[in-house]
């Protein structure tokens, strides 16, 4: 890996760590404990990678690190499957958040791959409307 590959993914993981820690300062938990900070986050990030992944397959982009700033850095740091499944696990063992819970693992997991599809047909149509590019 190329040290501006690096540089790409450290630039990107510190715009979406930091974007998703705002998200959890700024929004609260639903009554009922559905953790709405993480599911936002989890959701942008399946949009944004589905977009670039939508994009890159259709044009041709030569600069890996675009590809590594957005997707491994920004979703990667904005996303958190730990702290996914950690909620989840703590709400499972408390009997009057099972149902909340089931809600959040099954919509988070539905939801993502929803908005991945979405994101990727999306990024295909706003790169068939662009020239090809070599850059």
């Amino acid at each position: 890996m190329k040290r501006e590959d690096v540089l790409a993914v450290l630039a990107g993981g510190a715009l979406g760590a930091g974007s998703r820690e705002a998200l959890m300062l700024a929004v609260a938990d639903l009554p009922g404990g559905f953790p709405l900070p993480i599911f936002i986050a989890n959701m942008t990030a399946a949009l944004v990678i589905g977009l670039v992944a939508g994009y890159v397959a259709t044009r041709t982009i030569s600069r890996g690190w675009v590809k590594l700033l957005l997707m491994t850095g920004l979703c990667g740091g904005l996303s958190t499957f730990s702290s996914f499944i950690w909620g989840t696990e703590q709400m499972l063992g408390d009997p009057t958040q099972r149902v909340t819970a089931t809600l959040y693992l099954v919509g988070s997991m539905v939801m993502g791959l929803l908005l991945v599809w979405l994101g990727y047909r999306a990024g295909e149509r706003i790169a068939w409307g662009r020239p090809p590019t070599d850059a």
